[in-house]
């Protein structure tokens, strides 16, 4: 008898839970439906990877399978940072130092160290600062590092194209500080076209002078 009694409010606290887990599925469907304006919760899935008509991205700077083949090469080539504080880091950090694929693009500890780290570990978690260098001339992030995923879907974009030249920011040329990695936004891209290039020319112009 006690048995069958404890197996009935099992089956009714199973019930609530179910009635509680409908109730929230609906109002997030209903939310989502809400947000999709009108088209739907397919809305909010994401393309597969190879399908490159249905990403987001700049009319000036359209997909290909050869270039997400050479940026997946240089997000993680360690061989670009060549222009660290101090010559001992040189060669030593890349894109994936702070925005590693295995911890979701983060760094994947509390801050990501670029320039002036050492060491990775598994999946970035033993990455820290430079035994021999002042930890101030370490650069780590203020924050936790954000996440570089789906980065097609972020139209704001810093580090530091400063948003770009098209869409909420278009109008701002005169925030367009010469001389500064901002000055690329004349050049008409989408922010994260623009914060790509802010980051790289530094690079890129050495690579273009010695080949």
């Amino acid at each position: 008898m006690f048995l069958l009694a404890t197996f009935i409010v099992v089956l009714s606290s199973c019930k609530k839970d179910d009635d509680n887990s409908s109730a929230l599925d609906s109002m997030l469907v209903d939310a989502l439906e809400t947000a999709s304006g009108g088209a739907g919760t397919d809305f909010f899935k994401l393309p597969q990877s190879h399908d490159f008509a249905s990403i987001p991205q700049d009319p000036n700077n359209p997909l290909t399978a050869a270039k997400v083949t050479l940026g997946q090469l240089l997000f993680h080539e360690t061989a670009l940072g060549t222009n660290p504080k101090h010559a001992v880091s040189t060669g030593t950090y890349s894109c994936a130092s702070c925005h590693f694929a295995g911890g979701g693009f983060q760094a994947n500890r509390q801050q990501g160290i670029s320039d002036g780290g050492i060491g990775f570990g598994i999946n970035g978690e033993a990455r820290t600062a430079h035994p021999s260098l002042p930890v101030v001339d370490c650069d780590v992030q203020p924050i936790r590092t954000p996440s570089a995923m789906n980065g097609a879907y972020q139209k704001n974009m810093l580090w530091n194209g400063q948003f770009g030249a098209t869409g909420k920011n278009a109008g701002t040329q005169a925030q367009w500080t010469a001389g500064t990695p901002i000055e690329n936004n004349f050049l008409g891209y989408e922010g994260l076209e623009i914060q790509a290039i802010a980051g790289l020319s530094v690079h890129r112009m050495m690579i273009d002078s010695a080949f």
